[in-house]
């Protein structure tokens, strides 16, 4: 059985020892638990207070789009560029972000149980990562736009979970979520 999102939150803090954290590093610790919480680690970094720092959602964003491309081609481990894996997080920011979304992820999973499972696997799974590096790409012109990267954020946090749990349900408002993205950005981008 896969362990848990909350779980793998909570285990986080124990797990990183330096004071800043790289970027490759982070991602190395997801990788082996499949799409779901790769895709997560930066949308929440972007939806936290960390998306905040300048540069950092549009660095999110190029990840999330690397990972969703090497998904949508059956890559099974991830490449990162060397500069995105040396691009360092502070640890505390990040963890007071984590603490603050944990409490919102704990009342999600109860809601989770394995239903649309053709989104979760290959070839859904594929075509999934495709929407979702569309999704990830439109939050570099919504970086200069102060809180718009939240919805995209939030989507791809929602869609990386429902991937987590299975749950095509979740999936499917993730990816309707992305939707509004698009339009947040041709709005944007318009006026």
């Amino acid at each position: 059985m896969r362990q848990r999102i909350s779980a793998m939150l909570d285990n986080l803090g124990e797990e990183l020892t330096e004071d800043d954290l790289r970027f490759g590093d982070l991602v190395r610790r997801f990788e082996n638990r499949g799409f779901g919480p790769l895709l997560l680690v930066p949308a929440l970094i972007t939806l936290l207070p960390t998306g905040a720092i300048p540069g950092v959602a549009s660095m999110c964003a190029v990840t999330l789009f690397i990972l969703c491309i090497q998904v949508a081609l059956g890559r099974h481990s991830p490449w990162i560029p060397k500069r995105l894996q040396n691009q360092s997080i502070p640890k505390e920011k990040l963890l007071t972000g984590v603490g603050h979304a944990q409490p919102y992820i704990y009342r999600m999973e109860k809601l989770f149980r394995p239903r649309g499972i053709f989104l979760s696997v290959s070839p859904g799974k594929n075509l999934v990562a495709v929407y979702c590096g569309v999704a990830a790409l439109c939050m570099i012109p919504l970086e200069f736009v102060p809180f718009a990267v939240t919805l995209p954020s939030l989507a791809l946090a929602i869609t990386a979970i429902g991937m987590a749990n299975h749950d095509g349900l979740f999936i499917f408002i993730g990816m309707m979520l992305q939707l509004g993205t698009a339009y947040l950005v041709v709005t944007t981008l318009i006026l």
